[in-house]
């Protein structure tokens, strides 16, 4: 009886574990407990995605404590479709498809750019008359009527022409319409259609190609996009920095050890052409900066598709406003791909630098704070009663020397010294020269020596100053030197030509004894740096930027008006100068 009843309690226990499982089973996953990520390809297993066939074979993405799978693509399925209903995690598309979902309110988020130089082309028959960009007036012209298309308008606009001007076909796979001669040109991908058509033998030498990525007429392809709500929470940035170290280490296998990648490949289609997959892999690893910023978004280049697609949709306005916030790198900072970042600006910050910069106010800020340390020269000159040519050194160095001098210094990028590459600054010399000879005909001789005068040319070497700060700063973050160097390049861009003025009159440099010039300069790029790590933290704006500028710019610009007004000094160290005590 007793082991009857153990047997039956036996049971009921049994039963209640297996129906506590299976109610485990069933219910979703616990925060804690995160179900795969899932990556979603925009096309069939190729070595196109070798990197993440390869990690999800090698167990990259676990190593990286990371639960994924890939889900491959294919002509009926749309990526972005699917990661808007929320079918999959991460969608790989074409920025042009992502921007026009966003304009109709989709909210999706570029976090990577796997291939970043444009793979589509324009392939064109030789002997269908095509053998300059202006035959293909009138030509039928394949294409998927996708964002290949936006590309070829583009191009075709750059020509002086438009989609109007040729016969748009709907095309077929792998380039086989052109090959058997139902169109005369083609869109492809380098890096698999265009392999197809080489292969065909008969047409290798009789082809007329242009790569739109070469003219900056093509869409950035393959980026990685995910919910902008996901990207909210910090737990899912986590899981995207992840996914991002896995997949480049899966490219950077399938760099190595190609054959291997090919094989992987081969399990999962196994019809592919081991020969077409090795042409394919090695062409898409050329689109890929897998050395030095693997999946780094460049946000110029994205700006650039902004453009394309809204000319394209005729309206650029509606595309503009849909790529304010398009893209984030967070994830692929905090990846850390590449190792810690380098210098106190990351890749978007740099990008609104650089802009901010470029931008014709600032320029003009530039060239006038050139002039003013020109005219500083120039009147040296004029002191001294040299001839035109003595002139004209002692107004270039001033202007352009302490510039010169850090270019030459830092070498690299900066090779040849700007002054060679921008004749504009000889220009502001000339004119300078010019306007001054004038001007010292015009005014009574003791013009330059009058109060209004004085304040006229501290105000001008003031903003030189400030500009100029900016400016070195500027550069040295550019080299990607430590972030030190920046207070240095800064005080020798301002300083430098004044110190080989002074060295070529027979004097000793001014800013050395007591006026502070150069620690002006370095107080205002210590002003910047810091300015800038906060602006940083705000990755798809400009105006944290601008404010850091700003705000770099009247400091120094009000330091050096100050010490001009009250005649501050600097504190110089050495022995005292009192008598000793006692006898």
């Amino acid at each position: 009886m007793r082991l009857r009843l153990r047997l039956i309690r036996g049971l009921i226990a049994g039963l209640a574990a297996a129906l506590l499982l299976g109610l485990w089973a069933w219910l979703p996953a616990r925060p804690g407990e995160a179900s795969p990520l899932r990556l979603q390809l925009s096309g069939p297993a190729q070595t196109r995605f070798a990197g993440a066939y390869v990690a999800e074979a090698l167990d990259l993405f676990s190593q990286q404590g990371l639960s994924a799978t890939v889900q491959p693509g294919g002509p009926t399925i749309n990526p972005l479709d699917r990661l808007i209903q929320g079918d999959t995690d991460v969608a790989m598309a074409s920025s042009a498809e992502a921007l026009k979902l966003r304009r109709q309110g989709a909210n999706i988020v570029n976090v990577a750019q796997l291939i970043q130089h444009p793979a589509t082309m324009l392939v064109c028959r030789d002997d269908a008359g095509i053998h300059r960009a202006v035959d293909v007036r009138g030509k039928r012209i394949g294409s998927w009527l996708q964002s290949d298309q936006i590309d070829l308008g583009s191009w075709l606009r750059q020509q002086g022409m438009g989609l109007n001007d040729v016969q748009l076909v709907q095309q077929q796979a792998n380039g086989i319409d052109l090959i058997e001669g139902r169109v005369d040109c083609a869109t492809a991908r380098s890096n698999d259609e265009f392999l197809t058509i080489l292969r065909a033998g008969s047409l290798q030498s009789d082809l007329f190609t242009v790569r739109f990525g070469d003219g900056n007429h093509a869409v950035l392809e393959d980026g990685l996009y995910v919910r902008g709500s996901d990207l909210s929470d910090h737990t899912n940035r986590h899981r995207l920095a992840r996914l991002l170290r896995a997949l480049a280490e899966g490219w950077r296998y399938s760099k190595l050890h190609p054959e291997e990648a090919v094989e992987i490949i081969q399990r999962f289609a196994p019809g592919s052409q081991p020969e077409h997959q090795s042409e394919m892999l090695r062409e898409t690893l050329s689109l890929m900066d897998l050395e030095r910023g693997f999946g780094l978004l460049n946000p110029g280049d994205f700006d650039r598709s902004v453009e394309l697609v809204g000319l394209a949709s005729g309206d650029p306005g509606g595309i503009q406003a849909a790529a304010r916030g398009a893209w984030s790198l967070k994830p692929w900072r905090e990846a850390r791909i590449d190792g810690p970042q380098k210098g106190v600006l990351g890749p978007a910050g740099r990008h609104a630098f650089a802009e901010l910069v470029d931008s014709h106010w600032f320029y003009s800020l530039d060239l006038i704070g050139t002039a003013a340390f020109g005219f500083s020269g120039f009147l040296r000159a004029l002191q001294r009663r040299y001839d035109i040519w003595g002139c004209f050194i002692l107004t270039l160095l001033p202007a352009v020397g302490g510039g010169t001098l850090r270019d030459l210094l830092i070498g690299g990028l900066r090779s040849p010294p700007f002054i060679f590459n921008n004749p504009t600054y000889l220009l502001v010399v000339v004119a300078v020269i010019a306007c001054g000879s004038l001007l010292s005909r015009l005014l009574n001789e003791g013009a330059p020596e009058t109060p209004w005068f004085s304040k006229l040319l501290s105000c001008c070497d003031s903003i030189g100053l400030a500009t100029f700060t900016i400016i070195g700063s500027w550069v040295a973050l550019e080299a990607e030197l430590g972030w030190w160097w920046m207070p240095i390049c800064a005080a020798l861009t301002c300083a430098g030509g004044g110190m080989l003025l002074d060295v070529v009159t027979g004097r000793e440099p001014r800013t050395f004894q007591g006026e502070p010039y150069e620690e002006i300069a370095v107080l205002g790029s210590l002003v910047l740096i810091a300015a800038l790590l906060i602006a940083d933290q705000v990755d798809t704006l400009t105006w944290p930027v601008l404010v850091a500028l700003v705000l770099t710019w009247w400091t120094v610009f009000m330091a050096r008006m100050l010490v001009v007004h009250f005649h501050l000094r600097s504190w110089r160290p050495g022995l005292s100068s009192r008598e000793p005590k006692g006898g």
